[in-house]
């Protein structure tokens, strides 16, 4: 049978009161009786039927017999001295001497406060009822105060009328802290298993199970983990969904972009296969219309290729040293030709001093130039493309604008998105996976990517980029 935590506690409480009760019994009853010395009532009780015992060898009109008798049980206790009365009160032994008993008076004197003497450690007389051969005999114990025992528990004890006095206090030390931790365990486990039905009622497709716990301490601590955690799993099962709803949209939408140049590629190929094109010229125009398509597609491969890598923490950048002036400039002088043809008016502006930073040349060339694209492919009606970088403290600023339709501002927090285009009704020569690119190269360097849009008046896309400590070139002369 499997049993609670609550029950286990309570049965362990329950044993450990019994054993220390009977702990607490045994050390009153027995344990001062073996370690503490002296005499007690309990042992002179012991004593009077040990004494009876041996009297009971000895012939009772015989005097002389019993005062060897008692004397030698006197040498066997040291510190008392011992009279034996018949049942009529006449003296048969006196260690003392003694022939005639007690006058009354001098006998009240004797017996009177024997509790209290032996309490305060007095010389004290105590009588006790023996029977010697069925005949009743009276012996009377003479202790001195020195050889009373230090507990005289025995004089309170005695009588079951004061044990509710005595047991009453001593079971409610034991009782009360013991009541106190049950309860305290029990409200602990009430905590618990409030969490384990939490976690029981955990479903990532509905709302996030929430608990509310103003203790401080562990299982507080406990319960906000709990709490923070089904949070992250919600989170995380709402990007999976992202990206399978993500991936079904790429696999629709691949298949679109990619049927219009397949379909055209297959109907020029024909034609050259058919040997329709007869002129030169007509031939090396469809050749050159197929491999612009072919060109387009491998274009779509290649940046879907690098977005699943990014997400792959095993392919690390390749970061060096380098000059960012320069990477403008090598990536400008591909477009100056598409943008004359386009008639697009650009500027390129950069600092006296080159800007030295530390990245990856192949990621941050892709990123810039999916921004250079996205701006020529939706701001290109501007007619105006400027490329700035700028240097502000540890940080560097590439700045792409343009003056096109620019961005509608319910539209801003979703252009990161992969797959997502916001020219959705028509057709467009990209997957939405550009910016998405772009923004994830960026923050693998550290960086971050900010955008502004005044439709037809400035549209910018900031690069900030983290240089540290990298030197230019002036401040490399002056070190060396």
């Amino acid at each position: 049978m499997k049993l609670k935590l609550k029950a286990k506690v309570f049965m362990l409480m329950t044993a450990t009161l019994i054993v220390t009760i009977g702990i607490i019994w045994f050390m009153f009853r027995e344990a001062t009786l073996w370690i503490l010395p002296g005499y007690n009532q309990a042992i002179l009780q012991e004593m009077g039927g040990e004494l009876a015992e041996r009297l009971a060898g000895v012939n009772a009109d015989d005097r002389e017999a019993i005062a060897r008798e008692i004397e030698a049980f006197t040498r066997e206790h040291d510190g008392i001295g011992i009279e034996l009365f018949d049942l009529d009160g006449t003296l048969l032994y006196s260690y003392a001497g003694r022939i005639e008993p007690d006058s009354p008076r001098e006998a009240l004197e004797r017996f009177a406060n024997p509790f209290q003497r032996v309490f305060f450690g007095q010389d004290a007389s105590l009588i006790y009822k023996i029977a010697v051969k069925g005949e009743t005999r009276f012996v009377v114990f003479d202790v001195r105060g020195d050889m009373w025992q230090p507990v005289q528990i025995f004089l309170y004890i005695g009588n079951w009328a004061v044990y509710p006095f005595f047991l009453g206090p001593l079971f409610l030390i034991i009782v009360l802290p013991a009541l106190t931790a049950f309860l305290f365990i029990w409200w602990m486990t009430r905590r618990l298993k409030r969490l384990n039905r939490a976690m029981q009622r955990v479903d990532l497709s509905g709302e996030p199970v929430h608990l509310v716990d103003k203790n401080k301490d562990e299982i507080s601590e406990l319960t906000k983990l709990f709490n923070e955690m089904t949070l992250k799993l919600h989170d995380q099962y709402r990007h999976i969904r992202q990206i399978e709803e993500a991936r079904a949209k790429l696999v629709s939408q691949l298949s679109h972009d990619l049927r219009t140049p397949l379909s055209i590629i297959q109907g020029y190929a024909e034609t050259l296969q058919r040997g329709m094109a007869h002129d030169r010229e007509t031939r090396i125009r469809q050749a050159t219309i197929i491999m612009q398509k072919a060109d387009y597609m491998n274009e779509l491969l290649r940046k879907l290729f690098r977005l699943a890598q990014l997400d792959d923490p095993s392919k690390a950048f390749q970061k060096r040293k380098g000059f960012l002036d320069s990477l403008l400039q090598t990536i400008m002088a591909d477009y100056v030709l598409i943008l004359q043809d386009k008639g697009i008016e650009w500027q390129l502006e950069l600092p006296e001093t080159p800007v030295a930073a530390t990245f990856d040349g192949d990621g941050l060339t892709q990123a810039i130039r999916n921004l250079i694209d996205n701006a020529i492919l939706h701001g290109g009606d501007g007619k105006y493309l400027g490329i700035r970088l700028k240097r502000a403290g540890d940080t560097a600023r590439i700045e792409i604008e343009d003056r096109g339709k620019g961005i509608p501002p319910h539209e801003m927090e979703r252009i990161y998105e992969p797959f997502y285009r916001i020219d959705r009704g028509r057709p467009s020569d990209g997957l939405g996976v550009g910016l998405t690119l772009a923004d994830a190269i960026v923050r693998r360097h550290g960086g971050v990517i900010e955008v502004s849009s005044e439709p037809y008046v400035s549209n910018v896309f900031r690069v900030i980029l983290p240089v540290g400590q990298a030197a230019s070139v002036e401040e490399k002369m002056e070190g060396a």
